[in-house]
């Protein structure tokens, strides 16, 4: 039996984040992407789902309030 490891996906907002470290966690890699989009360091992760072979990752950012 071979093994073959899957790509992983991130997608936010329709467009696809480039996976910076692919051994890092998902959190990590979004940490690394908040330095040019601050929202993602509150961002919510669904998933992942296999599709085409691929691991995705919804990113969804979280609801903040001002007040």
């Amino acid at each position: 039996m071979i093994v073959t490891p899957t790509e992983r996906v991130l997608k936010y907002k329709g467009s696809t984040l480039t996976d910076l470290n692919p051994s890092a966690s998902v959190s990590d890699v979004l940490k690394m992407h908040a330095a040019t989009r601050p929202e993602l360091l509150n961002a919510q992760v669904e998933g992942p789902t296999l599709e085409d072979g691929r691991n995705v990752y919804t990113v969804n950012p979280k609801a903040t309030y001002k007040g």
